[in-house]
């Protein structure tokens, strides 16, 4: 007897645990329906070409390339003048010591060598400054993607680089570059250090 109403009661409890995890259950997914995310309306944008066609992209890569045409004509100016020092000094060599030859002979090749390295690292500079400003308008053409894709309905953007296959019809890309051109940005600075790095001295 005592049996039989232990395992009435277990079978009871039993079924109590099912109704209330199916009363649960069926309380998670009204909830889940209550805040069901929005269906996604995907845009694709092909950053990197607008990057290369863009008028604002083009107006600051030919900013860099004169302040570039600029040093490097200076710097070929100085090639040059070292060059004649050159044929100056192979001109005294038959008048002069052979010490002080050699001596001046060294000096030159130093300046010559702390020429290089200014170039070397001025072009570095140069690539530095290219990578920043266009850094900076990636971020722009995004902007500018976001505010068309709202315009659009859109919640989703996707660079085409990182796309595998799309419709067309999800392509934003001329619209994106359109209002990048009548953005004119005018924020974008491109400033260069163009201080010549410390000569290296001769060692002892």
């Amino acid at each position: 007897m005592v049996n039989i109403f232990r395992n009435a009661i277990l079978g009871f409890c039993a079924f109590a645990i099912v109704i209330s995890y199916q009363i649960e259950r069926a309380g998670f997914s009204a909830a889940l329906a209550e805040t069901k995310l929005p269906e996604a309306i995907i845009a694709v944008v092909d950053i990197s070409y607008i990057l290369k066609h863009s008028k604002p992209t083009k107006a600051a890569e030919a900013e860099i390339e004169e302040k570039l045409k600029t040093v490097d004509e200076d710097l070929k100016k100085r090639s040059a003048d070292l060059k004649k020092e050159k044929e100056q000094l192979d001109k005294q060599r038959a008048i002069i010591s052979p010490d002080a030859y050699k001596k001046k002979l060294e000096k030159l090749n130093i300046t010559h060598q702390n020429l290089q390295r200014e170039s070397q690292i001025l072009r570095g500079k140069f690539n530095q400054v290219i990578q920043r400003v266009r850094l900076h308008l990636r971020e722009l053409i995004i902007v500018q993607a976001a505010a068309v894709s709202k315009e659009k309905g859109v919640n989703v953007g996707i660079d085409r680089a990182k796309t595998v296959f799309f419709d067309n019809q999800m392509d934003i890309t001329e619209e994106v570059l359109e209002r990048f051109n009548k953005s004119n940005p005018k924020n974008i600075k491109i400033t260069i250090d163009e201080n010549p790095p410390a000569a290296e001295k001769k060692k002892n």
